[in-house]
């Protein structure tokens, strides 16, 4: 079946995030009243400076869209089948995330 499809077929344009995971003490989780075990949704510069310079971190291309692009083309195992594209800011962030993508 994949061999029956074009390459960029199926398109996706969305918000691209970056994801940053890291495992922290209790300390921390109640620093900035966090809870254990979730997805934070933040811009509090200050807590992405706690986590990079104090604890080691994964980075992770994320974004509902991105995820989806990268779940279909991983489906189908045929190259370039699958494209996406979002617009991202001109800084150190955005070469993370175009290395982790």
């Amino acid at each position: 079946m994949a061999e029956l499809l074009n390459e960029g077929v199926l398109l996706g344009m969305g918000n691209p995030l970056l994801d940053i995971s890291a495992t922290v003490a209790t300390d921390m989780l109640e620093k900035y009243s966090l809870k254990a075990n979730d997805a934070i949704l933040t811009e509090d510069e200050a807590i992405f400076k706690d986590l990079v310079d104090n604890h080691k971190v994964d980075y992770i291309a994320g974004g509902a869209t991105q995820n989806s692009i990268r779940v279909a083309q991983w489906i189908v195992q045929k190259p370039k089948t699958a494209t996406y594209f979002g617009c991202v800011g001109n800084d150190d962030y955005m070469k993370t995330l175009v290395e982790k993508a």
